[in-house]
């Protein structure tokens, strides 16, 4: 089990049973404060490595030397972790017990917001790494205003969700967990978006559910290519090789990171688990990258840091192990060669890690919805939420009436 108890301050009132089932509990992230003092003595004493001169140039070789100075500087003086807590915790936060077949009890952290419209929508909604339950704060109130009720987990090893010692915790399982959360808040019919890893989870939510999720919505998909007849490729767009660009860019430049993470998770958790520094580098280094020039404040990169530093980054990372990201590739993978066929949308983003052409997409996939947008990157949810959104609503809502 990962730390969550110790992170987390239940509130002990107004918890749900549902459907006599065990309790869900409202829930308010409280790092204790002695917590907070160990944070401010490491960074204290923390070490930056001597750059020689004209050496602290580019960003292809890492974040730089003299960033790392500066957000340190702001980290001891200005940043304020209680302000970001106070602000997390605006959003409605609970934690139950998800019994996955084979692993026991995983003890779930959710932010669930309902739609104040009598006819809203169940939306699960999934996040990946670097990221966590926090991606989902600058699209919840759009989502509700639109009339969606919005499930939105801590990945099972992710911020304040714990995760199984059994090992072979596979995105299947990860699927049995939040379907099971979804059947547990009542909710038999649903629909699923993701992007990153949660981009994989919900198509196998979409997979081993197609009774109760009605659409799934991806911002992100990542498969080989397709074996067309004759060997002959479609014609791509401007736009398509554009992507298909951006994708071979990460291969060739940003990938491996995965190989250290999917290799060496407890190695490397050792060293992020013990220096907020080196989390901090080795976060703001895919936020920086993988974004589209997003204006990053320090105190969002620092806050975005914490939430895997707090808890741990070591099962977030085990993460990779488990569902080694070039075995997810294997083209006799169930997860590749069988067919989707609930209705699916995608947004596509050009700066965006992996989207393929839809002629692809279209190999595995249901697709009634594929819209293209000029900016955005990795983190579609935060980084546009306005368009994201306006996708999600148009397609999810269209698809729910045709369905009922």
């Amino acid at each position: 089990m990962n730390t969550v108890h110790f992170y987390l301050q239940e509130t002990k009132h107004n918890a749900m049973t549902t459907r006599g089932q065990s309790p869900m509990h409202p829930y308010k992230i409280s790092i204790p404060d002695d917590e907070l003092d160990l944070l401010k003595q490491k960074l204290r004493l923390a070490r930056l490595p001597k750059t020689r001169k004209g050496a602290d140039q580019g960003e292809d070789n890492g974040v730089t030397a003299s960033f790392m100075q500066d957000i340190l500087n702001f980290w001891r003086t200005q940043y304020d972790w209680r302000s970001e807590e106070a602000r997390l915790n605006t959003m409605a936060q609970f934690m139950t017990n998800i019994d996955v077949e084979g692993f026991g009890d995983i003890e779930l952290h959710f932010v669930h917001a309902r739609s104040q419209r009598p006819d809203a929508i169940p939306l699960l909604f999934l996040h990946g790494w670097p990221g966590s339950f926090m991606e989902v704060s600058n699209i919840l109130p759009i989502l509700n205003e639109a009339g969606f009720h919005v499930v939105a987990p801590s990945l099972p090893g992710y911020g304040f969700s714990s995760y199984p010692e059994k090992p072979g915790f596979k995105h299947r399982h990860h699927a049995m967990t939040f379907h099971s959360l979804m059947q547990k808040l009542d909710y038999p019919e649903y629909v699923v978006q993701g992007g990153d890893w949660g981009s994989d989870i919900v198509r196998i939510i979409g997979l081993m559910y197609p009774e109760n999720v009605k659409a799934v919505h991806q911002n992100m998909l990542m498969m080989l290519k397709p074996d067309f007849p004759g060997g002959q490729e479609p014609t791509y767009s401007a736009y398509e090789r554009i992507c298909l660009d951006r994708l071979q860019w990460f291969n060739d430049t940003n990938s491996d990171y995965d190989k250290i993470q999917a290799t060496k998770p407890r190695t490397l958790g050792f060293a992020m688990h013990d220096s907020p520094v080196g989390m901090l580098a080795w976060m703001a280094d895919k936020l920086f990258m993988w974004a589209d020039e997003y204006p990053w404040t320090h105190t969002e990169l620092i806050t975005w840091t914490l939430l895997h530093y707090f808890p741990g980054p070591t099962t977030a990372f085990q993460m990779y192990f488990e569902n080694n990201p070039a075995g997810l590739m294997d083209p006799e993978s169930w997860v590749r060669t069988t067919y989707l066929k609930a209705p699916t949308g995608y947004s596509a983003f050009p700066k965006e890690l992996s989207i393929v052409p839809r002629s692809w997409a279209e190999t595995i996939s249901n697709v009634q919805s594929w819209k293209e947008h000029s900016r955005g990157g990795h983190f579609a949810a935060y980084e546009k939420p306005n368009e994201l959104a306006e996708d999600v609503i148009d397609f999810f809502h269209s698809v729910w009436k045709s369905r009922k």
